[in-house]
């Protein structure tokens, strides 16, 4: 072998092996990266939590190619699997981009609250569901999803499972609060009177707004129990008069930034490291 060919070799060995380390390193940054991402759905809710080729959904918004569309900028093309998928309570505007997303991603456990809702989106998603033989598990009060690198989605509400018929499915919404390191976010659905079914609740950094900014959410005396510093409103175009302008009002008179996702678009956290707050990032 010359010495030309002993060189060209060394060189494609040293090649491979900076572009193999620098794969590693990428893959490593890339499953330890956290991000917790409000998407903007129109008039309704999706929370995706991601760690690297991990995630959680947190309900669906009201349409499948809205959602599709949203998850896509979000989780690599490669990446087929959703791990979990939470539906906080049964109404379209939450659930009705799951149908979608079950055709298009495998979903290894569905957790929701034992409510099921008499709608023909809420009896086609159960459907669909029982023909992919996805895991079907209730989750209440205690219960939780952690993450492999950092972080946990703890279940505040509701307090046991919840009968299938149940009529007022907000006032059964899933309270989950996600904790990575020092960051807490209070995720809280379409509940309302929040202050009343969670007397006990404590402060969180970040709120999302329930139930879209609704008059019947965000009470000033549950403000004053959460003392966030942010709140997320996920809302779109509608004619129910979300947000409602007392919600702004009260977080304006409190100083407390708001996020919206009808002016903004997904919101986006990123959290890095847990000795570190997660950053909202621009």
């Amino acid at each position: 072998m010359s010495k030309r060919q002993i060189y060209r070799s060394l060189f494609v060995l040293l090649a491979v092996t900076v572009c193999f380390s620098g794969l590693l390193f990428w893959l490593q940054s890339y499953q330890q990266t956290t991000e917790v991402i409000f998407l903007n759905v129109g008039q309704g809710d999706a929370i995706l939590i991601s760690q690297g080729s991990n995630q959680l959904l947190i309900d669906g918004g009201r349409s499948g190619k809205d959602l599709l569309s949203r998850i896509g900028r979000h989780i690599p093309f490669w990446d087929r699997t959703i791990e979990t998928v939470i539906a906080t309570h049964p109404d379209g505007d939450h659930i009705g981009g799951f149908g979608a997303l079950l055709a298009a991603y495998e979903v290894q456990t569905f957790l929701f609250t034992g409510a099921e809702g008499d709608t023909e989106t809420s009896q086609l998603l159960q459907k669909v569901l029982a023909e992919k033989s996805i895991d079907r598990l209730k989750i209440f009060r205690g219960g939780s999803v952690k993450f492999p690198y950092g972080g946990e989605l703890l279940i505040e509400y509701p307090l046991g499972p919840l009968p299938a018929d149940m009529k007022d499915t907000n006032a059964g919404s899933i309270v989950g609060r996600f904790t990575f390191g020092a960051t807490e976010m209070l995720l809280t659905g379409d509940l309302a009177n929040e202050e009343v079914v969670l007397p006990d609740i404590r402060p969180a950094a970040i709120l999302k707004a329930a139930h879209h900014g609704s008059k019947y959410s965000t009470s000033a005396a549950f403000l004053d129990k959460v003392q966030p510093q942010e709140v997320i409103i996920s809302v779109g175009k509608n004619s129910y008069g979300h947000p409602s302008p007392d919600v702004l009002a009260r977080l304006a008179e409190r100083g407390i930034a708001i996020q919206r996702t009808d002016l903004q678009g997904d919101i986006r956290y990123r959290c890095i490291r847990e000795s570190e707050r997660c950053v909202l990032m621009r």
